[in-house]
């Protein structure tokens, strides 16, 4: 029989294999993807006509906090190695007509090689991480988990549970499974990325917009980046990037003219990029921080647990699934 198997390799799926392997079980992590990261997501800038050609940009999760001991440990780690740095902990909040306030909360992090950067560091002490392989089905032979015709010891799922749902054949199915994977709402986002030639807005670093029909965030990536790069992405409200998902960068003059009327903007920008997240965002989120099946090594994780949904809950709920796993593997040595 084949090893362990992690199909994810975001936050979430990679945390879990890095508990494993901690604990002396080794996975094979499994991403259809061509880089690790999953919705901790940044793309280099390529093709713009501007200055900012290869320049990275975060295009998924915003920012994180981190609040549980553990996670802590990590991210003091990579702070310490100049991967992640504290960014602020002071955001502007608007409405349709404009800045209304500036609130204070928990500090935010951010990391200058974008947020994917931090993923790749852990991916790297990992033996076997394999980009762009694309798992379609888990079904069962016995008390054996079969992964596109192999066996596998355990498998955990760590990615939305909507597309967990897609892969696992109904003989596996449990009532406690089910449970877990369809009890939760995804919203989709798109992000629109936008880059001007010189910064046209009052200093902000990131800012909700509340009430809005077309825009519900926009960070500014020149400070999330440290550079000051004149960069702007926003995320559309989820209501309506459903109506555009089919066709993304449809959506961008509505939001683009929303951007103007927010950050009272007095240039065009010079370059626009439109991304969809079908799955982005939880709207709710299991208290458990995982779930694991009783009869066969079957688990799930993400940030539809652990009381999410943040980037740090969805690190946790890997990390714990993968702890639990490999201590039932080894128990069964």
């Amino acid at each position: 029989m084949s090893g362990a198997l992690v199909v994810g390799a975001g936050i979430s799926g990679i945390a879990c294999a890095t508990a494993m392997a901690e604990a002396g079980v080794i996975p094979l992590v499994v991403d259809r993807g061509r880089a690790v990261g999953g919705r901790m997501a940044s793309r280099t800038l390529r093709d713009t006509g501007t200055a900012f050609d290869g320049r990275v940009v975060d295009i998924g999760a915003s920012y994180f906090t981190v609040s549980n001991p553990e996670f802590r440990a990590v991210v003091d780690d990579w702070v310490t190695r100049g991967l992640a740095r504290p960014w602020t902990d002071s955001f502007h909040v608007a409405s349709s007509d404009g800045v209304d306030a500036v609130r204070t909360g928990p500090v935010r992090y951010a990391a200058n090689g974008g947020l994917r950067s931090l993923i790749a560091d852990s991916a790297s002490k990992l033996p076997e991480v394999w980009p762009s392989i694309d798992v379609t089905s888990i079904t069962a032979d016995g008390a054996s988990l079969i992964v596109d015709g192999e066996r596998r010891s355990a498998v955990a799922l760590c990615m939305p549970n909507a597309q967990a749902h897609r892969l696992i054949d109904a003989s596996l199915m449990t009532s406690a499974l089910e449970a877990s994977l369809t009890g939760i709402t995804y919203e989709p986002v798109i992000a629109v990325t936008a880059v001007f030639d010189v910064q046209c807005w009052e200093d902000f670093d990131g800012m909700f917009v509340n009430d809005d029909q077309v825009i519900t965030w926009i960070a500014n990536d020149g400070s999330r980046r440290g550079d000051d790069a004149p960069v702007l992405v926003a995320h559309v409200n989820p209501v309506l990037s459903v109506r555009h998902l089919e066709d993304p960068a449809s959506v961008l003059p509505i939001v683009l003219a929303t951007l103007r009327r927010v950050l009272s903007l007095t240039d065009q920008p010079v370059w626009v990029d439109a991304h969809r997240w079908t799955f982005a965002k939880p709207m709710t989120a299991h208290q458990e921080p995982f779930h694991l099946e009783e009869s066969r090594l079957l688990g799930l994780s993400g940030d539809a647990w652990a009381d999410g949904p943040k980037v740090e809950t969805a690190w946790l709920s890997g990390h714990l699934l993968g702890r639990e796993l490999a201590r039932r593997l080894l128990d069964s040595d």
